[in-house]
């Protein structure tokens, strides 16, 4: 009987108190209100937990937490064995004790399994998000050399153009003074300004409402223009030398374009790297947290696995003790029966003094207990 009450639980009388564990989850809940959110989510990436929802929700998983902790520590404190207590049983009561600390010690071991494999859970997150985050980070070296590389070719081409850009402004000196000197007085209007019109007129064209008559004028003035542009360029052409100086040019000024085109698409580039580069860093970052928070997890629940663990084993050694003690009360009887034995002689032993008869296995007492 004995053995059952030390298994069972007391039981609350009605309109007693609340638990320990319910008032100081209300003093967690107390404390934790005086706090800002952001003080909030320091306490929880400490604990390794989440930090995403409202106040009301990150204080709940604080005090659950806690509970949970606490629960552990009481789980050691209301399980501690003490074997003293154990050696005055008899060879039954021990056999009892010992189911009772096998039922224990089951209960005890599926737990500290249970957190044994929450802890590989939370172990393989951790590997997996340091590969990624790794990932993310050769990622991040990639597109960081890309982009040096692109600068680099950026600068080598702004330089060249440089160069051609001083050659295209002497080439064109060189075709606009020729031109002049040789159709002087011709008045011929630069071909620039003459496109530039032509230009603006069929945008006119294009995004303005125009009447039947107005349309026709303005279709008339384009083609006057270009008339105006085949006219400049068949006077240049009779002329060799005009003409090789303006294709000098012009060439000179289709390099220095394609130039700009080139260091402008690899300034793009460039930026674009950067800019992966940035994402991909961002994504490293978030992933070591998450990866530390898993760290974070995996140490707790290995640090409980491990309390539950040698709570387990201080069970196992109970049990191998009464299992000795059994053994030995095999062989020699247990410490109640070895007393209640010589206080059965000493009482023999008085009336064998006051000269009482007694029969010869009452006598092999007197003597077995050393007293004949």
């Amino acid at each position: 009987m004995d053995s059952e009450q030390e298994t069972q639980a007391p039981v609350a009388a009605e309109g007693s108190k609340p638990s320990d564990d319910s008032a100081s989850s209300t003093d967690n809940a107390q404390d934790y209100d005086g706090l800002t959110v952001a003080e909030l989510k320091t306490k929880l990436k400490e604990s390794g937990l989440p930090v995403s929802g409202k106040k009301s929700e990150l204080i709940e998983r604080l005090v659950a937490s806690n509970q949970e902790m606490g629960e552990v520590s009481e789980n050691k404190k209301e399980t501690k064995i003490d074997l003293e207590d154990i050696e005055e049983l008899s060879r039954s009561e021990l056999r009892k004790k010992r189911k009772t600390y096998h039922i224990l010690a089951e209960e005890i071991r599926v737990k500290r399994d249970e957190l044994n494999l929450k802890s590989q859970t939370h172990a393989a997150s951790r590997n997996e998000l340091n590969l990624k985050a790794k990932e993310y980070m050769d990622s991040v070296h990639l597109y960081r050399d890309r982009r040096n590389g692109l600068n680099v070719e950026v600068g080598q081409i702004r330089d060249e153009r440089r160069d051609i850009s001083d050659s295209v402004k002497v080439l064109k000196d060189k075709f606009l003074k020729l031109k002049r000197a040789r159709f002087s007085g011709r008045n011929l209007p630069p071909i620039a300004r003459l496109r530039k019109q032509i230009q603006e007129l069929e945008i006119k064209q294009m995004t303005t409402p125009l009447t039947r008559d107005k349309e026709r004028a303005l279709v008339e003035e384009i083609g006057s223009l270009q008339n105006k542009i085949k006219e400049h360029d068949e006077l240049i052409e009779s002329d060799t030398e005009v003409l090789e100086a303006r294709d000098e040019f012009r060439e000179v000024e289709g390099n220095r374009r394609d130039l700009s085109k080139k260091m402008q698409k690899s300034r793009q580039e460039a930026q674009a790297c950067h800019n992966q580069m940035k994402d991909s860093l961002r994504l490293n970052r978030s992933t070591r947290r998450k990866a530390d928070s898993a760290q974070r997890m995996f140490v707790k629940a290995k640090e409980k696995a491990d309390v539950v663990h040698n709570e387990y084993i201080e069970y196992l050694r109970a049990m191998q003790e009464i299992d000795r003690m059994t053994a030995s009360h095999s062989r020699s009887g247990s410490v109640a029966d070895q007393k209640a034995s010589a206080a059965s002689a000493e009482d023999l032993f008085a009336k064998f003094l006051a000269g009482e008869k007694l029969s010869t296995e009452q006598l092999m007492i007197i003597q077995k207990a050393g007293m004949l």
